[in-house]
């Protein structure tokens, strides 16, 4: 059985195994108690099993599996066989009841399963002290509050994890808001530098005058472009400085490269041809890089990482493998890829995470150079 199959399929695998336990004890009492009495135990079996066998899908489907497990006990007991055997299944299943329902629901199945026990008995005829059936309740009780509590604690860590997720993002919007900014400043730059030359050179070298004129509009609009996307990005105002640094470019991917392998990664790289791009276009691969080699950093230190950048005549295909046999898969939901995701999606890309093949996590990016997205 192959890891991947067991890491999708644990829970069942799991809970079948649970079931095939409660199985053999409750069947295991059950032969005990005929070999004891010579009694006609046919009914108890079935009732075992049906008590027992739920446990598969107490997960998948908790509250069919709590109410058949609890009949079945119930029959058992109320056709006055001993409630030994029964108790850990029937603990396991409030538990689990608790678990994976809202409050309100496992509350009246714990009311109900209580009061099937106490009827249950008197219909027996069994002499069960009042001590020990008050003992029974107590320790139902204390399963519903276990249950209720992994209950409570896993919605505040969907709750936690939500939250982070939009942090994330919101500080992935505040580093695109001031990367863009330098890249504007750049263009206005040239623009202004241009405009001088433009105007000194427009009586004695007119062909001049001209380039410096095209270079204006060139970056003019590319200056326009990224501030539409800034406005895009932008959804308060926020006072924080700029970063002092010019944004890094497709050129700096290989000193990138180069600082992850002094740190020891194992990276290789490779490049069809290299051409100009929009410079936050540019900007926009070499973080889809960073963010890619800063995944494979946290999640598998060990692993070998292949890039690839292939330039076509439309677009730029950026792929980032890691192996996966020196360490698990990384999780495809995770705050880096939310934020490279919706940089992507700011220049009408697209990007493709997850595992390939089962042994290869692979990050894929398209990205068109007249993409996009107002």
């Amino acid at each position: 059985m192959s890891r991947e199959f067991f890491r999708v399929h644990r829970n069942e695998l799991i809970d079948g195994a649970l079931a095939m336990l409660m199985l053999a004890l409750s069947l295991s009492i059950v032969t005990g108690v005929a070999q004891r009495s010579g009694a006609d135990m046919r009914a108890a079996y079935w009732l075992a099993v049906a008590h027992s066998a739920p446990v598969a899908i107490r997960r998948s489907a908790p509250r069919t599996a709590f109410f058949v497990s609890i009949a079945a006990g119930f029959w058992y007991i109320a056709l006055g066989n001993d409630t030994v055997g029964l108790g850990v299944t029937m603990l396991l299943m409030m538990f689990t009841l608790a678990a994976e329902t809202p409050r309100r629901e496992s509350l009246l199945g714990l009311a109900a399963a209580g009061t099937a026990l106490v009827v249950a008995v008197e219909l027996s005829g069994l002499r069960m002290q009042f001590d020990t059936l008050a003992g029974n309740l107590f320790v139902f009780a204390a399963a519903w509050l276990i249950g209720d509590s992994a209950r409570r604690r896993r919605l505040q860590a969907v709750a936690d994890a939500r939250r982070e997720a939009e942090r994330a993002v919101v500080e992935e919007r505040l580093r695109i808001a001031r990367e863009l900014h330098d890249v504007v400043a750049h263009s206005m730059s040239v623009v202004n530098v241009q405009a001088g030359m433009a105007r000194l050179l427009v009586d004695d070298d007119p062909e001049g005058a001209k380039r410096s004129l095209r270079a204006i509009e060139r970056s003019g609009h590319e200056a326009l472009e990224e501030m539409r996307r800034l406005l895009q990005v932008l959804r308060s105002d926020n006072g924080a400085p700029a970063m002092r640094h010019p944004a890094p470019q497709l050129a700096d991917i290989d000193a990138l490269v180069d600082e992850a392998r002094a740190s020891g990664m194992k990276v290789r790289i490779e490049s069809n041809r290299r051409r100009d791009l929009h410079p936050g276009l540019e900007l926009t691969a070499y973080r889809v890089v960073q963010e890619a080699l800063t995944n494979v950093r946290k999640h598998a230190p060990d692993a070998a990482v292949r890039i690839n950048l292939s330039f076509s005549d439309d677009d730029l295909t950026i792929v980032v493998d890691s192996d996966l046999d020196e360490a698990p898969a990384q999780p495809s939901g995770g705050h880096g890829l939310t934020g490279m995701r919706e940089r992507i999606e700011l220049y009408a890309g697209d990007m493709v995470a997850g595992t390939t093949d089962g042994n290869t996590f692979s990050v894929k990016v398209r990205l068109p150079y007249d993409g996009v997205r107002l």
